[in-house]
């Protein structure tokens, strides 16, 4: 799935807020209360604004479409923010200062705003974008959860970011499609899905962040963990994962060793395992099944994933699904 795909099936679900504002003032007023507060310039007297946002909450997360039809500049309005904007760019391009980093964004190449220092977002008048926006508490409370320290600190990530995993794509799909379940979309759902959202971005943020700090993967080493990751619900050969990485498979192997102090093989079982454990959690008893969140995450054997579960979390998956 594309950011572009994404924002098409968060057309029929989402609230549209704008649907072709020329008015700067009611511009500005609509994203303020979607986004965050801010300034906006148009750049040129004789050009008008036509701006179209869409918006859809799901608990400390917000998916939300924007075009401003126009040459603009965003500005912060206060010094310090309380969200996180993810970016992900369907059309056009943009140029994004956060602090003293900049980004050049196009498809494929998205960026991360956070709430701590000044930025500025220069956007052409076809830049087309889909924002996920991410509550700052949640953010940097579970970043302390994932780091393993006492108190929640800020989440400083860098500006530009890779082309983000199919599996987090696959996580906004599951957002934009909770309208369609009707009664069964209970509020907490959407809540539930909203911080997995944030956890799993975290997750591959976190462990790029550890990568340029130098305690982990050599290139080869993640992108076998990219690939592994994007690729949980297939039977996977290391043998092609390797060949992927662009290395051998006994180099392959060093390379976990050395790392991550495990094999590809264990690395591979603990993310199955922790995803399973989060499609648990936010789960519908009657609706999601054990049987078919094992296969999301490549376990064919049911019997062997309730022992590998059990082994990992000391609770079966259907004791977690029943908490439900």
């Amino acid at each position: 799935m594309t950011a572009a795909q994404l924002a098409a099936g968060l057309a029929g679900v989402s609230q549209h807020v704008l649907a072709a504002s020329g008015d700067p003032d009611e511009v500005t007023q609509a994203c303020t209360q979607a986004l965050r507060p801010h300034r906006l310039v148009v750049h040129s007297r004789q050009a008008r604004l036509s701006t179209r946002l869409e918006h859809f909450s799901a608990g400390p997360i917000s998916l939300n479409r924007l075009r401003y039809g126009a040459d603009v500049t965003v500005a912060p309005a206060v010094p310090e923010e309380d969200n996180f904007l993810l970016t992900l760019p369907v059309a056009g391009s943009a140029k994004f200062t956060y602090g003293r980093d900049t980004a050049e964004l196009a498809p494929g190449r998205p960026a991360i705003v956070g709430p701590y220092r000044e930025f500025k977002l220069d956007i052409d008048s076809a830049f087309d974008q889909l924002i996920v926006r991410m509550d700052r508490r949640w953010v940097e409370s579970t970043a302390r959860r994932i780091r393993g320290v006492a108190t929640a600190g800020p989440v400083d990530l860098s500006l530009s970011l890779p082309e983000q995993p199919a599996f987090l794509y696959r996580l906004l799909e599951s957002v934009v499609s909770l309208p369609t379940l009707g009664p069964r979309a209970r509020p907490e759902v959407g809540q539930q899905l909203g911080e997995l959202v944030i956890e799993s971005f975290l997750l591959t943020q976190l462990r790029e962040e550890e990568a340029e700090r130098g305690r982990v993967p050599s290139a080869q080493v993640r992108r076998a963990m990219e690939y592994l990751l994007d690729h949980l619900a297939e039977p996977i050969s290391l043998s092609e994962v390797a060949r992927r990485s662009g290395t051998s498979l006994r180099s392959l192997q060093a390379g976990f060793r050395r790392d991550l102090d495990t094999t590809p093989g264990q690395w591979l079982r603990g993310q199955r395992l922790d995803r399973a454990r989060r499609l648990l959690v936010a789960g519908e008893p009657g609706t999601t099944t054990v049987t078919g969140v094992a296969a999301e995450c490549g376990y064919f054997h049911l019997g062997e994933f309730a022992a590998q579960f059990k082994a990992r979390f000391g609770v079966t998956p259907s004791a977690v699904l029943g908490r439900r």
